[in-house]
C-alpha cells in the first residue's frame, strides 16, 4: 500500500462514512414507508410504529451489513485520528 498524507486519508473515511450514513437514511425511510403502507391495526401511536421500523429493519440484510460497516469506518477513523501522533 502506498504512503497517505493521514489528513488525506481522513477525509476519505469519514467521506466513505458519509455516504454509508446517507444509504443507512434512505433504508430506513424505505422500510418506515413500507410499514405505513402495509398498517392495518387500528391502533397506531408513535412508539409503535417506530418499533415496526425497527423490527423491520432488524431483518434487513442491508441495514445490518451498514450498521457493521459504518462501525468499522469510525473505528477506523478514530484510530488513524490518534495513530497520527505516533503514540
Amino acid at each position: 500500500m502506498s504512503q497517505q498524507d493521514p489528513g488525506e486519508g481522513v477525509d476519505v473515511a469519514r467521506q466513505e462514512l458519509d455516504q454509508l450514513r446517507e444509504r443507512m437514511a434512505a433504508v430506513k425511510e424505505q422500510a418506515a414507508a413500507e410499514v405505513n403502507e402495509k398498517w392495518t391495526s387500528p391502533i397506531r401511536t408513535k412508539d409503535l410504529f417506530d418499533i415496526k421500523v425497527k423490527q423491520r429493519l432488524a431483518n434487513n440484510d442491508e441495514y445490518q451489513a451498514l450498521q457493521t460497516r459504518i462501525r468499522e469506518a469510525e473505528a477506523k477513523l478514530q484510530a488513524g485520528g490518534s495513530d497520527a501522533t505516533g503514540g
